[in-house]
């Protein structure tokens, strides 16, 4: 198949979320200017650079997470872990 995402694919679901695989699963933690606290689940972040070390994450739409992020010039992706696997579940 090819994918062309200018001109849609006539799939059930998008599959831009599906290329690059697989995908971590984790939590952004972000604090804003007013020390307020968010946590939320995220499977589109990643490494992007080792030299210097740089993650990234994505939010469609203007969210808490980036919000804060973008406030704050911080966040913290936190890896979920085997036995963590259940409770990341429950919170996507």
């Amino acid at each position: 198949m090819f994918y062309e995402p200018s001109k849609g694919h006539g799939l059930p679901h998008d599959p831009s979320k599906a290329i690059v695989a697989p995908r971590p699963i984790g939590w952004i933690s972000t604090l804003n200017r007013a020390g307020e606290i968010n946590l939320a689940p995220y499977s589109f972040f990643n490494a992007f650079s080792t030299r210097p070390f740089i993650v990234w994450f994505s939010s469609e739409g203007a969210k808490d997470s980036a919000t804060f992020a973008e406030e704050t010039g911080e966040f913290v992706a936190n890896l979920v872990s085997r036995d963590l696997a259940e409770k990341m579940n429950r919170t996507a």
